[in-house]
């Protein structure tokens, strides 16, 4: 067993906060909270691990994001409207999944995120089982606690039903259909997704940082056959469900004509709400939806950095709050600063959130967002607070920096936290009672991820410029229907 002991402890976002406090440790469990005095005499064998001058509190939960340790930036493709970004990609190479992943998962724990959930997505490989158990060997690798979506996705590759695909690519140019021509697949049929699930939940069960779920990419990228196979599987195992829902205007406008508004209802009636289920972005929400998400229990996961980077707007997260939403945050990769620090994308979410009623409690419930709300979205019932038999993920910060040359004896630290820390005042990042980084760890070495990204720039020759022939087709199809 080890203690570890702190100036603060701040338990959970309904917890009163510890001044000083002590959590006890062991066997990857959370046993007991208090404060220090108590905490030694009840466990007198324990190791102690003073942190001093520090703020312990739950590990954060990345809730959405896609393992890319190199952001999009970093790796060739600027910001953009989503679909016109998406078809840029074509013009890159493939990555080294594990590697970008690897990456991805060491930063998230020098932020102090001790759980993830890696949403659906694919290299185009042609080998996405490949891909797929390369991203978790990274995570197990690390240790970061991780929920590994299962991808897939059968339509709506270049543009989004009802559109005909087929004259889309007849009338792009000769070197576009060339460069589409030689795209490999980037996910499995169902029949083999299926199939694959089976397998890795047998692989990977009582795993102790590794969750399996679905990731049926979206509405507009899955038919309604497929979504009513995955729930039936989900309903025999007992594996969650994650998806991107209503993240662009054109995916407002794909809702709109083939589920006449209601996707969520749609999607109800195909059986997907049997099982636990979270949803990305819903940045183009309506009113409508929101009473629908209410109505089915669905834990929402905002990325609001990526949703005003890609041009779809600042989600109504105000809204959302005043409504009851349960609400989440992910960094999706795209954070506002292009980092993977957790702690200021938690900010921008809890200043979007907070509207124009009370200040009351504001701190708290950003903190929920990015705790609470986080375990429920990634299917981790036991992570998110401090509390006797929850797993010991969690993050220790030095207010130092934060405090600066002077901070009133009355400031609430866990204002502090959320107005003035950041991921870099990260000191210890434990997730089931191992220590996964503390600080003055040497940076994790890049050079091999560096030259591995180099070598996969490009597609081709002149697949940077037929991809920009897709991404303009693309936006000039969005237009016209959006005109319909």
């Amino acid at each position: 067993m080890q203690l570890l002991t702190a100036d603060c402890v701040i338990p959970g976002a309904a917890q009163p906060v510890l001044r000083p406090g002590a959590v006890a440790v062991d066997d990857g469990r959370i046993r007991a909270v208090g404060r220090p005095e108590d905490l030694r005499a009840r466990y007198p064998q324990a190791r102690v691990r003073p942190l001093g001058d520090a703020i312990l509190l739950p590990g954060f939960v990345n809730a959405h994001q896609h393992g890319r340790g190199l952001s999009q930036l970093q790796l060739g493709y600027p910001d953009d409207q989503l679909e016109p970004w998406i078809a840029r990609r074509r013009g890159r190479g493939t990555p080294d999944a594990y590697l970008l992943t690897l990456l991805a998962a060491q930063e998230m724990l020098r932020n102090g995120v001790t759980a993830t959930l890696h949403a659906n997505y694919s290299y185009a490989t042609g080998d996405y089982e490949a891909e797929l158990r390369g991203v978790i060997r990274a995570y197990e690798e690390t240790g970061l606690r991780a929920t590994v979506c299962l991808g897939f996705a059968d339509q709506g590759g270049l543009v989004y039903p009802p559109a005909d695909e087929d004259a889309f690519r007849h009338d792009l140019s000769g070197r576009a259909q060339r460069l589409l021509s030689s795209a490999r697949p980037a996910y499995l049929p169902l029949d083999r997704t299926l199939d694959l699930m089976d397998r890795l939940l047998e692989d990977y069960a009582d795993h102790p940082t590794i969750t399996l779920a679905h990731g049926p990419a979206g509405p507009q990228w899955v038919s309604d056959a497929a979504w009513t196979a995955i729930a039936a599987h989900t309903a025999r195992t007992g594996t969650g469900i994650h998806f991107h829902l209503l993240e662009s205007p054109a995916q407002r406008t794909v809702a709109d004509t083939l589920y006449k508004g209601s996707v969520l209802t749609h999607l109800e009636r195909l059986g997907v709400f049997e099982t636990h289920v979270s949803a990305a972005h819903f940045a183009q929400a309506r009113p409508d939806d929101l009473a629908d998400a209410l109505r089915l229990g669905l834990t929402v996961v905002s990325n609001p950095g990526a949703n005003m980077r890609l041009f779809n707007g600042a989600p109504p997260l105000a809204d959302w709050r005043a409504a009851g939403l349960p609400v989440a945050l992910g960094t999706d990769n795209c954070a506002l600063d292009d980092t993977e620090d957790y702690l200021s994308e938690l900010r921008l979410g809890g200043l979007l959130a907070r509207g124009t009623g009370s200040p009351a409690n504001v701190s708290r419930l950003t903190l929920a967002m990015g705790t609470e709300a986080g375990a429920r979205a990634i299917f981790q019932p036991d992570i998110g607070t401090l509390a006797p038999g929850n797993r010991a993920d969690l993050v220790a910060l030095n207010p130092a920096r934060a405090r600066g040359s002077y901070l009133d004896p009355d400031c609430d630290m866990l204002d502090l936290v959320i107005s003035r820390c950041t991921g870099a005042d990260t000191i210890l990042t434990m997730v089931g009672g191992d220590v996964r980084y503390r600080a003055g760890d040497p940076p994790p070495p890049t050079a091999t991820a560096a030259a591995m990204a180099a070598a996969a720039r490009l597609a081709g020759p002149d697949a940077p410029d037929s991809a920009e022939d897709i991404a303009d087709a693309v936006r000039r199809h969005i237009h016209e229907a959006k005109g319909r």
